[in-house]
């Protein structure tokens, strides 16, 4: 792999559902793909801060049999082509097929990929060459946010309830990870102290 400019290798590990887009639970047909409010704009922020973006998924539905490993890779085909045609790039998609009490026997397993473990992130930094001490996990759980402790990466974790504009700790939240209300918010926070 050539070298990476420094400045090239800070990413944005980000979460797929109910961080990107809305929630409809075991998410496989594109045509329920629905952005959230201010994603496009956040994305587009990161990109302007030169961060790269990766997503990473927790995709138990491949061990429990509602779906395919490959048709988890055909959807993420298709988001990575509608965001491109928005001038957003996204350049790696992991997700993690296994669940401990799946039923397909291939991926009914504890592995170090489903989150909180780090497995998809270092997986995906070492192929892209990502400096994870200068890059962020960000998803709508804590255990996202864990994530990217767990990796040597920032943790972020986007709670409706954060109050808008200001990162801040909750009672229940874990040290070191920062909460905001939403994508756009952070992203609005990075762009503040550039």
């Amino acid at each position: 792999m050539a070298d990476i400019p420094q400045s090239n290798r800070k990413a944005i590990f980000l979460d797929r559902d109910g961080t990107l887009n809305r929630n409809t639970h075991y998410l496989i047909e594109f045509g329920d793909f629905e952005l959230l409010p201010g994603v496009e704009k956040a994305l587009r922020i990161f990109q302007d801060l030169e961060y790269r973006l990766f997503v990473v998924t927790n995709q138990s539905g491949v061990a429990r049999g509602y779906f395919t490993y490959e048709a988890v890779e055909d959807l993420h085909r298709k988001v990575g082509v509608f965001f491109e045609a928005k001038g957003i790039t996204i350049e790696g998609f992991a997700f993690c097929p296994h669940h401990p009490e799946g039923t397909v026997a291939a991926y009914a397993k504890v592995c170090d990929c489903r989150k909180p473990m780090p497995g998809m992130l270092h997986t995906l930094s070492a192929k892209y060459g990502v400096d994870l001490t200068q890059s962020f996990m960000v998803g709508d759980h804590d255990f996202d946010a864990q994530t990217g402790l767990n990796a040597g990466a920032r943790g972020v974790w986007l709670r409706p309830k954060a109050v808008p504009g200001n990162a801040f700790p909750q009672v229940d939240n874990p040290p070191k990870i920062k909460e905001f209300a939403s994508l756009l918010d952070f992203a609005e926070s990075l762009r503040e102290i550039a």
